[in-house]
């Protein structure tokens, strides 16, 4: 499985979020642009990812020259499936899982769907309990070993 550049950005940009609002909570909100010229990512695209968030209330906006976009809440509280099953949908594996595509002709007796329908539950578990928190933890943890 792999996470498309939306799912990704996603992250990166909510641990940018989850950084300035660690540093500041009362005055976190931070401008797109920094983002992307950070992170070399479309100031655009990166808007696009952003409006879906937001739509989900994990980010909030401030008008104005002190304005930009902030995490609506910690980042402890925030759990990584949120972003991800915003911007990828559900993750499936092998694109066959009980609700996925039903033209399938093998579907009612195949054993790759029995491994990938695990691997999909295993995939849920790790990140319906990590937080954006934990992920920058462990981000910070790996950057002091380079």
């Amino acid at each position: 499985m792999k996470l498309s550049t939306k799912g990704k950005y996603g992250l990166i940009a909510m641990a940018d979020l989850a950084i300035a609002y660690l540093n500041n909570p009362n005055d976190s909100y931070l401008v797109l642009k920094t983002i992307a010229t950070k992170r070399n990512i479309s100031e655009a695209y990166l808007e696009r990812i952003i409006a879906k968030l937001k739509k989900t209330n994990l980010i909030i906006t401030q008008r104005g020259s002190l304005g930009g976009y902030s995490l609506a809440k910690h980042p402890k509280d925030i759990k990584v499936s949120e972003v991800l099953y915003e911007l990828e949908g559900k993750l499936d594996v092998g694109g066959c899982s009980s609700s996925s595509d039903k033209s399938c002709i093998i579907k009612s007796n195949c054993f790759s769907q029995i491994v990938c329908e695990e691997i999909n539950v295993k995939i849920r578990e790790v990140i319906e309990n990590m937080t954006i928190e934990d992920v920058l933890k462990s981000y910070l943890e790996k950057s002091k070993e380079f």
